[in-house]
């Protein structure tokens, strides 16, 4: 069912034939974690009965770091019952996939990520995060909405256990990515070998996003300086995770060992890349006796294999701005992402307006092509 909407009817004016491929689509259980009960081991079950695991949903995160409403997803994107944001695929392909013109639709649990990597040991996450494939690629219905597909979560916890993971479902054709949430240990460290080599055993991405542990959590990444003190300040600083990664994997020499593996930076911004990359590269030059594995100059490795999520879009008071920035840094760089459900989504029909229409055909599709496996 088409539901017309102002942002709908702003996509096809403005982008009358071209697809739109999001990055960015988060589902969620309909309830706690229970709802994978039946897709995990009994003596599993047992085990989370005893730890009152039909309570958890995620990871909380006290006052500090809740979202000033009470919840960062938008209440208006609850289910006409009442449900989660996200947990009813059904009102999602009405809500997001027909209102805003959605051509594929890439969807990535937070709620696997927090499990898989500081919410539960590291046995207990790889039952959970494999819980989780399964209810979205066989209880939603992905074999039959072909616009959906889905970013498969792994447990970071254990690495070879993740590779075994990829293995199991990433032959799947609804995986387009595979979901690493971050851990305290940076991308470019050999310690994550074993996922590389199943990522490109099977032509997938790599896909990082912020997970809500970050910065709040022993054992997830944290923000350079200290320890912020409210939600806007965390939300603001996110981005320095993504820098300090996207600088270990080009000093590491991680894609002379994987000349094929691509990464995504998802909800990280990109304003930030643009001055990294160039400090990247002239540190580079100047001290590449120190990291001889990497042959060539990191801006290339980059450009060919790294891509960054438009959201959240950092929009100055002059478009005009934000356009300059764009054509500095390549918009070949940018895969485009709504974030829906959450409050600080942005929808095709109002976002980069203020990119020539060829320009945006990239954005909006055409660099998703080049780097998911759909």
């Amino acid at each position: 069912m088409n539901i017309e909407t102002p942002a709908s009817r702003a996509v096809r004016e403005r982008d009358a034939g071209l697809q739109i491929i999001d990055c960015d689509v988060h589902p969620a259980l309909p309830g706690g974690l229970a709802t994978l009960y039946p897709l995990m081991p009994k003596a599993w079950v047992e085990r989370f009965k005893l730890k009152a695991g039909h309570l958890a949903v995620a990871a909380p995160l006290g006052f500090r770091f809740e979202h000033p409403s009470g919840s960062a997803a938008r209440q208006d994107a609850r289910t006409p019952e009442g449900g989660a944001p996200g947990s009813d695929p059904e009102y999602l392909r009405r809500d997001l996939l027909d209102a805003h013109g959605i051509s594929i639709a890439l969807l990535t649990s937070l709620q696997a990520g927090q499990f898989g990597t500081v919410s539960s040991g590291p046995d207990e996450s790889q039952v959970i995060v494999s819980a989780f494939n399964d209810y979205f690629l066989d209880v939603w219905p992905l074999k039959e909405e072909k616009r959906l597909r889905l970013a498969m979560t792994v447990s970071v916890q254990d690495p070879r256990a993740a590779a075994a993971e990829i293995r199991r479902v990433g032959k799947r054709p609804e995986v387009a990515a595979i979901y690493m949430p971050l851990i305290n240990i940076l991308i470019g460290n050999r310690y994550y070998e074993p996922i590389y080599e199943a990522a490109v055993a099977h032509d997938l991405p790599i896909l990082m996003h912020v997970t809500g542990t970050d910065s709040v959590f022993y054992g997830a990444p944290n923000q350079a300086g200290g320890f912020p003190e409210n939600y806007p300040e965390r939300y603001v600083a996110l981005s320095q995770i993504g820098e300090a990664n996207l600088t270990s994997l080009a000093f590491s020499g991680v894609w002379e060992k994987f000349p094929t593996l691509k990464f995504m930076f998802v909800e990280y911004s990109f304003a930030w890349a643009l001055p990294l990359v160039w400090r990247i590269n002239r540190t580079w030059e100047s001290l590449r006796w120190d990291v001889p594995w990497v042959k060539r100059p990191p801006r290339e490795y980059i450009s060919e294999r790294v891509r960054f999520s438009t959201q959240p879009l950092d929009e100055p008071s002059d478009p005009a701005h934000l356009k300059a920035l764009i054509d500095m840094l390549g918009p070949e760089h940018l895969v485009f992402s709504t974030d829906y459900p959450h409050w600080d989504n942005d929808m095709p029909g109002e976002s980069l307006l203020m990119l020539d229409k060829d320009v945006r055909r990239k954005v909006l599709s055409e660099n998703a092509k080049g780097i998911l496996r759909l």
